[in-house]
């Protein structure tokens, strides 16, 4: 079972109404859906774990505890997502800057800065092939001997 399911934990939690330890989460799951508690205790571990990462548990003296969360809690933090959200998309955009390359030459010792450009940022222009007036293709197909 390499997935455990955080609702499961935190039902756990709501039905033992105290923060509890690892052991005792594994104990009442185990209770309740007849899972052997060595299979389980791995996943039931690393789940804690990444609920209190993400904020929805909390670790006390090895116990763990769910946040209590109200409505106003949500929404305040909600807002806050909005803000960052919009600061953003509010930034200007800042161009990359071109890349320079130092060289030394061997005869001269000196350094020289070369400016690479990205095919990106080169300037898109048109090129232009001359051909001879006796090349040109008229409109007219010549006969063929």
């Amino acid at each position: 079972m390499p997935n455990f399911n955080g609702a499961i934990i935190v039902h756990t939690l709501q039905l033992l109404k105290i923060p509890a330890t690892v052991r005792q989460i594994v104990n009442t799951i185990s209770n309740h859906t007849d899972l052997p508690e060595e299979d389980i205790k791995k996943p039931v571990k690393q789940t804690l774990e990444m609920g209190t990462r993400l904020g929805f548990l909390q670790k006390m003296d090895g116990r763990y505890y769910l946040v209590p969360m109200t409505f106003e809690n949500l929404m305040s933090e909600m807002k806050e997502l909005d803000l960052k959200a919009k600061t953003e998309a509010q930034r200007p955009v800042r161009k990359a800057k071109k890349e320079k390359k130092v060289t030394k030459t061997k005869s001269e010792g000196k350094t020289t800065k070369k400016q690479i450009k990205k095919p990106a940022e080169e300037s898109q222009t048109s090129t232009i092939t001359m051909v001879p007036s006796e090349l040109k293709m008229s409109s007219k197909p010549k006969a063929v001997k």
